[in-house]
Order: structure tokens, then sequence, then C-alpha cells
């Protein structure tokens, strides 16, 4: 296929609406793709430029893009129409230049390519490049049509790219059958999507989500969460959004090398920092300075200790747990980890006695609890009604999708930002409102420089940004609102915090948010 090609296919999927109309629209050129060329097509579909698994991703921005758009670099004799194929290939070349002057040589490799294009060729690749291509395609879509094309089962499907976290990589397995796809193993080292809790306003409301009876009450520390990954004495550990932060936490690993009795493992727990002396655990933002370290490591562990509180075990000694149910999978954990490492928690039906501990978590400083059903499977990157957690103020997770400088004080700072929710239904990020609230100056510097990393495209007093910050905000009511595509509007907006930790897929849905705008009403009253 030649990339002119797929640009119109690109057009067609983005003139319909219908979902359904996009993914057999998508399936139908599968057909007729040569194999070969399906991972690309795929990928391309999603704005995805390079498969995930390459470490670094791409490694040009925003400004190395228009210069490459605004300045090809001509060939010196006539080509080919570039395929589909070719792209692709010269996009994983420009990944992989490394090392000295790469952001010179990346430049003229970007620029070569895109000297071999059209006008319009360009400007697509550059969507590709940004992940802007708009086309309302993501990645649960492109599973779909691959089941329906392949005859392959949709859970199966969605289950090997969960373990492996690769749309391309998924692809490369269910081209082998459905032999390949069902015995996928995890990778070690390579991280896996999280299962997700769902929030509750209260103990009672926890309990009655999973239905009642017994449950877990496990802390809900104020930390990072991590996956942390043995073998043979190797320990890896991952964030939540699934970068290596092995480094930056030597003082973990030698903790799970000591603590932890196995040969191969996937373990899951809290990193929490905690004042020396007092015990206290210290704020989410002083952590994350640990996280984000790479100088002076040693230096950083004295100035901020950390410990680790872990609560679930996902893959031990060749055998995947995922639907094993909970409390198997905590017995496992128990019986191969030290005491003192293990998060706090208790199993009980009584309401009065889960809500004594939530109380007592709290006031230890931390943020509240989780509530689990014994018989839960994990149930990689979804949120349901097995995990649900309480905590004492309810916040939402936002994605960040644009900004506008600020006046006076803030003049050289991106300081009013627009905050969005996750709509799974077309993969857009859908504003809500806007803040300029909770931040400080230090911090305001920060989000600037990662803002104007992440631009995709410049109105002068205003930026367009990739949806990858997430950020914890606090408001005073959800209303109605004519003003946002998503129909909903924030009131009294603020920041509380920089996730660091968070993936951009974890944010709030706009499912979430109607939710939680009807449930207002359930202490007052609405006017019809």
């Amino acid at each position: 296929m030649l990339f002119k090609d797929f640009i119109r296919i690109c057009m067609r999927i983005g003139s319909t609406s219908s979902i359904t109309e996009k993914k057999n629209i998508v399936a139908t050129y599968l057909k007729e793709l040569e194999r070969s060329e399906w991972k690309p097509f795929i990928l391309f579909l999603v704005g995805k430029p390079i498969p995930d698994s390459i470490e670094g991703g791409l490694g040009v921005g925003y400004s190395t893009i228009m210069k490459a758009l605004k300045n090809p670099i001509k060939p010196l004799f006539p080509s080919n129409p570039l395929t589909l194929n070719d792209v692709f290939n010269e996009l994983i070349k420009i990944a992989y230049i490394r090392g000295k002057d790469s952001s010179k040589r990346k430049f003229e490799a970007l620029a070569s390519l895109m000297g071999r294009m059209s006008r319009e060729e360009r400007i697509w690749l550059s969507k590709i490049i940004l992940g802007e291509l708009r086309i309302g395609l993501v990645d649960g879509h492109l599973l779909g049509a691959l089941s329906n094309v392949l005859g392959l089962s949709l859970e199966d499907i969605r289950r090997a790219y969960l373990l492996r976290g690769d749309l391309g990589d998924v692809v490369d397995v269910a081209l082998k059958g459905v032999e390949a796809l069902r015995n996928i193993p995890p990778r070690l080292f390579s991280p896996i999507r999280p299962m997700l809790a769902t929030p509750a306003s209260s103990i009672a409301e926890a309990y009655n989500m999973i239905g009642g009876g017994e449950a877990a009450v496990e802390v809900k520390y104020d930390g990072a969460r991590v996956q942390i990954h043995i073998k043979n004495g190797r320990v890896k550990i991952f964030s939540r959004r699934l970068t290596d932060v092995t480094y930056s936490l030597p003082d973990v690993v030698e903790i799970v090398r000591n603590g932890v009795s196995v040969d191969e493992a996937i373990l899951e727990g809290e990193v929490v920092a905690y004042e020396r002396g007092s015990g206290k655990p210290l704020p989410f933002q002083t952590l994350m300075k640990r996280f984000k370290r790479i100088y002076n490591i040693e230096e950083a562990m004295e100035l901020i200790p950390l410990k680790i509180h872990l609560f679930e075990i996902i893959y031990l000694n060749g055998k995947l747990l995922i639907d094993t149910p909970y409390s198997d999978r905590y017995d496992l954990l128990v019986e191969r980890v030290s005491e003192e490492f293990l998060a706090n928690r208790i199993v009980t039906s009584n309401i009065r006695e889960a809500e004594s501990f939530y109380k007592r978590a709290l006031d230890y400083g931390h943020e509240g609890v989780m509530v689990k059903r014994l018989n839960s499977p994990y149930i990689l990157g979804v949120r349901g009604k097995h995990w649900i957690k309480v905590k004492s103020k309810e916040t939402l997770d936002l994605v960040i999708v644009g900004a506008e400088w600020g006046h006076g004080r803030r003049s050289s700072w991106l300081s009013d930002y627009y905050l969005a929710v996750y709509d799974p239904n077309s993969g857009e990020y859908l504003v809500v409102g806007k803040t300029f609230k909770g931040l400080t100056d230090e911090e305001f510097q920060y989000m600037t420089k990662r803002l104007l990393e992440l631009k995709v495209k410049d109105e002068g007093f205003r930026i367009w940004v990739k949806p990858e910050i997430v950020v914890e905000v606090d408001f005073n009511e959800i209303q109605k609102s004519p003003k946002y595509k998503s129909g909903l509007a924030l009131r009294l907006a603020r920041i509380t915090r920089i996730r660091e930790d968070k993936s951009p897929e974890e944010a709030a849905t706009l499912e979430e948010l109607y939710q939680l705008y009807e449930r207002q009403f359930e202490k007052k009253g609405k006017v019809i």
C-alpha cells in the first residue's frame, strides 16, 4: 500500500461518526493488505509512528517536526512513491538514532523522509508522529477489527494486548493463530497494564458496590504504585505509567532482594516516602522528586527514605495468576514476602470495623483504603467493582490538553490549564474546565517546560498539547455546560498535585464524570 493511499483511508474513516463503520472500513482494508503491512497500518491509524516497545520512543519533538515539515531535504534524483512499509521502516531507523548529535541526525533523517513526500503526505506524517490523527479510532477499535478479520476471540486479543501493552506486538502474535494468542505469557522486565480501582464516597458504598459480605480492607498509601519484576536476583521496577524507575530506587531494589523469596515473579506495591525520625508519610510531590532523580541518588536516599508496601502478586515461577482469586494470590504473596513489607490490611464483613480501620489510616496520614473482593480476578487495565477506593475527599484525575500564557508576574509561564476527561469510545480527551490555581511558582516553571515539549499546536496566547500530563483536581461541584463538548464543567477547579505516576488512559472518564454529576443530587435538589 502506498502512503498516499493510506491517507485516503484515514480521510474516509474520519468522515464517519459511526464506530461500527470505522471498524468495518479498517477490517475491509486489512483483508486486502499484505500481512507484512498490518503492523504499520494499525499503528499509524491510532497515531503511533513506531511500536510502544521501542524504549525512548521516536525522540523528536514539535519544533523538530515543524522544522522538517517546512524544510524537507529533497533527494538528488526522483524517487518512487513511498509505501506504508517504507515510511514505517524509516521511522524505526530514526527511533534508533542515539548518542552524539542524535538530535541533529534525527532531524536530517526526518527531513530526508519528508523530502520524498508531497506536502499532503508530510502533513499527515506530522499528525501521526504527534499522535494527533483525530480520526476517531483508539486501540480498542483496532483490536476489534483484528478479531473480526482473523476470526479470533476479542477477549483473547484484548488479554494479549494488556499483557504485552504493545499494539504492534499483538498484531505479530495474533497472526500466528489462536494457540499463540491464548498462551502468550507476560514478558518479564516488560511491564503490563495494572488493574484499576473504582472510587466510592464511603465504606458503606464500597461494600455495596462489591456485593457485600467479607472483603479485604487495605490501606491506600499516599505513594506511587509500582510493578516489580524479579528473575534470579535481577530486579526491575516500573511506575504505573510503565516507565522504568529502577535506577532512581536502589534502596527499594535492595529491600526486594532481601525481603522477597522468589525465583521469578511480578509483584505490585506502593512506594511511600517517610519522614526520618517521626515515621510520618511525606507529601506525594516529595516522593516524586525521588522518582525523577537520576543524579546524586545516594544524597536523595538520605533526604527522602522510602518504604515498599506490597499488595499483589501477578506472576510466579512461570505461572500467570490473573485468573486466580485475590485471596489465593494474597496467600502466595504472604508466603514469599517478609511481613514488614506487606501493605497493612484486615479482612472483615463488619462495616463498622472497616470504617474504624479507614479512620485509623487517615489518622496516620494515609490517603484512605481499598476495599477488595476476596474472589476477585486481576483484570488488566480495567476499572470494575472488584477493587473500590475510598478517600477522605473526592478528587478527579484529569489530563491537561492545552494551556494559556499567564499575565503580570506569570507572563513567562503557561499557567492557565485546560482540563479534560477521557472518552474511551472516541479516544478523545474532552475539556471540562480551566484552572490557574493550585501550583507553586516552581511547579509553574516545570509545567511550562513540559507543556512546550508536548506542544502540537501554537495559537500565540494559547497552545494545545499532546495529552500526557495528569493532574489531581479538587472542585466545588459539577455543572451542565453548553460551552464544552463534554457537556459538563467543573466549578472552582484547583490542581492539588501533579500525578507524574499516572498515564492519561487512567484519567477520569466522561461516563464517570456524569455518574459523579448525578450523585450530587442524592443530597441536593435538581431542576429538570
